[in-house]
This record gives C-alpha cells, structure tokens and sequence, in this order.
C-alpha cells in the first residue's frame, strides 16, 4: 500500500499557502521525492497520509513527574507543560511513560498547538485521504534513528538556520538543545563549525557525551558538501540509515531525517485526536460496505433457495435410481447362468483366442513379396504354425493342461533339429554373416509372448556384388522389421559359379496370428 509522507513548517509561507516536502513510498521504497505546495497534494498517490510539523512551539522531551499510577500521567503532563507556561492556548499532547517507581515516572512527552495542528489537518486533500500520523518533525528524527539502532545516540540536526541537537534514546527524545544559526550552511567553514559541535556535545548529558557515545549529524549543514555525517566512529551507524530506503541516491535519507522518518513514527508519536482517524475511515467505508453486506445477503439467500431446490430434486432422482437398480438386480439374479455354464463359455472363449485365429497368407505373401527387390529370387518360404493349433488340448475350467507347455517346446525344437540335419551342400563350405539394421516403425502387431503365431523361413537369393547384396539385406530386413520379429539374420556366400547367384539373405519371421 503507497504511503504519503508530508513534512511542512510552521513558519515558512509562500503565496499564502505552505511550501511542504513529500515522498510517496510503499514498504521501504521511495516511488516519489518532491516539494511543492500544500494544496497540491491532491495530485499526489497514496491511500494513507503521515504528516510531520515543524513549529516553535513543538515540545518533544522527556519529562520526570510524580506519580502514582499510569492512568494519571496524561493528566499530569497536561497540568505540568500549562504550569511551567510551554503553552498558553490549546495545544495537544501524547505521553508514554518509560517507568514508574516510588511514586516518580519518567515519561516521554510529544505536544503541540492546537492551531498548528488544525493547520495541517486543514491542508490536506480531504477526507477521501485519511491522515493517519501526526507527529513533530523532532519525533520523526528520532524514530529515524531507532529504526536502526535503540542505543544512546547524539544528533545534530541543521534545520531552518538553527542547529538542533537531540539525545535520542529507543526512539524518544530524552534531551534537546536548540542554537540559532544566523549564517547560512554555505557560509560555515569546518573550522567554525566543528568547535560548536563539540561544546554542545560537552554539554550535554552524560548518557550522550564523551567519546562512548554514537554521534551523527544530520540535515542540509555544512557537513553535507564533504560527506562528513558521523564522529566517535559511528560511520556504520550513518550507513545503516542511508540505506533504509531504496530508490534514493546516498545521502537523500540523511539529508532530510524529518521526512522520511514519518515512515518509522510509532502511536505514542501521534498527536492526531482520538477518534479522527476512524471516523474519516468509517465515513469512507459506511457506504461500499453497507452495499457490500446488502449484495452479500442477497446472493446468499438466492443461493439458499437454489440449493434447497436442488437438494430436493436431487433427494427424488436417487429414490427413483435406487428403485430401479434393485429392479434390474432382481432380474440380474434371475438371468444368472449356472456355475458349470460359466466354465464351458469361459473354456470356448479361451480356444476361440489360442486356436480360431489363423493367417490369410494371400494377404501375408502379397505385402511380403513387395519387399523383395525386382531382381533377387526367392528361393524358399517354409511358413509354420508356432502354436498348437492342430492338436487337441485338454482343457481345465478354460485353461490349457498341462501337456500344453510340453508340446509348445517340442515344437520350437523342431526348426532347430531339422535345421541341424539338413544336408550340407557340396562345393565350398559357405561363408556368412549377421545383419546389422535398424528396426523400422511396426505397420502390423507385433506377436506377444503366450499368444498364436506364426514362423516363416526365408531365403533369398541376392545379385552383385558383396556391397550390393549387403546393401540389398539391410534394407530387406528394415522393411521386414515392420511386418513382425526377425531373428537369425544373416547374409550367406557361397561361390557355386558363374551362373548360380552366391549371396543367400536368410532369416525367420515371426508374425502375430490374426495380424494378417
């Protein structure tokens, strides 16, 4: 949420208005640094506004009054700052009290005029604009600093042709002193100001004086040209502080404390009378959230309406679904074939998968031969049954017994036997060797372990040369890939003369039953 802060001074007019400083920022980021007039700040963004005075009769300090309980002090502090004569006319006061004990409190005080507050108040944008902090531009400095560190720090502060000089402790003034300057920051050498400094923080207290003490120096002073914000080693202390904000240049936060430490200003600070904040608030909000809650109970009571019709309707539709579900369940039971029955159709069921699925081998040889180049010969094609698909099986309640499993290996034994007693031919002993190929995408399903299939045995004789029937084989069997498994692949050479081709592209194909 954007935040905009205002710092102003009581005694500083321009055409009848009042020059102010701002910066939009939201968390710790500054989106806008400026100055201006006060009756510009309509134009500026910001939901929320804080605003920091700075006025003569401002009264930030710590006081020491006696006391016997807390919920007296403000009375108190109200009947000491008229007695002593702070303030003649109305004025507005906070008070925190840092300990009470044997009837004696010390109590951080934060005052200012009525007049000067109705003032800023009477400067904003309006009501559409809630302020939510006012506080003295002292205050605002101090909870600058608490912002990084809650030890007793020194603080010179030029402001306005005056040197301020303000012992912060926990974010309340415990001390002040202010020196009118009647020279301009411009026109102070480091030789005349330094020794000033220096006298004052002998003065001061000794929770804020010596060597012990952080000090820093803030504002526009002469100090600023060169940079020179701390002393008693305190640089760190003036890093941290310069770097609480993003999106400014070095020294912008040390340059103006007051502004942008509105930011830091806790509710002890706030010197806003009780009761504005919230009724400006409320006076904006009243009307969005009584249209709001009206919406609100409109939609709920339709929604009530429509869900308890729906429910209604929904109640009826699942009687009537559950009435004719225990109809149907009824006439289920009554269809249900007998056990014995079940098992015959689960046994017919089973031969009808293992057994009823055959090969058209038209179809097979036609997209088979359309691989085989123009100019090689196929030499032979063996095609078998890998199955028992012509013998009877004994079946146990659908399933194959146990001489299945036996018949299956003595099948596949067969190929390899007979492959083994086939008769070498004569002439020299052939040469061969694997093929190497990639296989291709499957065109046709592909057999899967347990289910019909069939082995077809190929030979094919290959012309050219060895890189041509080679090149020849690769392909073939890339393009076979396609239609089922190939193993034992292989290229065969045997010289049997001029006239009789000698490369032999020999391989088995294993296809799916029913793929074809």
């Amino acid at each position: 949420m954007k935040t905009l802060l205002v710092a102003m001074s009581r005694a500083d007019t321009l055409y009848g208005t009042h020059p102010v400083r701002y910066a939009v920022v939201r968390g710790r980021e500054v989106l806008q640094l400026g100055k201006g007039a006060a009756d510009e700040l309509g134009n500026q963004a910001g939901r929320s506004l804080r605003m920091g005075v700075d006025s003569p009769a401002n009264v930030s300090e710590r006081l020491r009054l006696r006391a016997l309980a807390r919920r007296f002090v403000p009375v108190l502090v109200q009947r000491h700052l008229t007695d002593n004569g702070t303030f003649t006319e109305r004025f507005r006061s906070r008070s925190r009290v840092a300990w009470l004990r044997q009837g004696e409190a010390e109590v951080d005080v934060h005052a200012m005029l009525e007049d000067d507050a109705e003032l800023a108040e009477g400067l904003l944008p309006g009501p559409a604009r809630p302020l939510t902090h006012l506080v003295t531009a002292d205050a605002a400095v101090a909870a600058l600093v608490r912002a990084v560190t809650s030890e007793p720090v020194l603080v010179h502060w030029w402001q306005q042709g005056s040197l301020r000089t303000l012992g912060v402790r926990n974010g309340s003034v415990a001390w002040q002193r202010v020196q009118p300057m009647a020279e301009s920051a411009d026109q102070l050498d480091e030789i005349a100001w330094k020794p000033l400094l220096d006298s004052i923080g002998a003065n001061a207290p000794a929770e804020f004086g010596g060597s012990h003490c952080m000090v820093i120096r803030l504002g526009a002073g002469p100090w600023a040209a060169t940079g020179d914000w701390d002393s008693n080693g305190s640089r760190d202390l003036a890093q941290r502080i310069d770097k609480l904000f993003k999106g400014l240049e070095p020294g912008q936060v040390l340059m103006q404390p007051d502004l942008l430490g509105l930011a830091f200003a806790d509710r002890h600070q706030n010197l806003i009378v009780n009761g504005y904040r919230q009724r400006v608030m409320a006076w904006h909000a009243a009307p969005v959230a009584a249209a709001l809650a009206s919406l609100a109970g409109a939609v709920c009571l339709g929604l009530g309406i429509w869900w308890h019709v729906q429910a209604d309707q929904r109640t009826a539709a699942l009687q009537n679904d559950l009435q004719r579900l225990a109809t149907e369940r009824k006439a289920l039971d009554a269809q249900r074939p007998p056990a014995g029955a079940v098992a015959a159709l689960r046994s017919a069921a089973w031969r009808e998968t293992a057994l009823g699925v055959n090969l058209r081998a038209d179809h097979f040889l036609n997209e088979l031969l359309a691989l085989v180049p123009a100019d090689a010969q196929v030499l032979a094609i063996n095609i078998r049954r890998d199955d028992l698909g012509n013998e009877r099986l004994r079946l146990t309640d659908g399933k194959p017994g146990a001489n299945t499993q036996t018949a299956r290996a003595r099948t596949r034994r067969e190929p390899a036997t007979q492959q083994a007693q086939a008769p070498s031919g004569e002439g020299l002993q052939p040469t061969s060797e694997a093929v190497t190929f990639t296989p291709g995408t499957p065109v046709r399903r592909m057999p899967q372990a347990g289910e019909p299939s069939f082995s077809v045995d190929l030979n094919i004789s290959l012309p050219g040369g060895y890189s041509g029937a080679k090149l020849n084989a690769e392909h073939m069997a890339e393009q076979m890939s396609r239609l089922g498994r190939l193993s034992g692949t292989r290229l065969v050479f045997q010289d049997l003369g001029p006239l009789t081709p000698g490369a032999n592209f020999q391989t088995r194909l294993t296809i799916a039953a029913g793929a074809f």
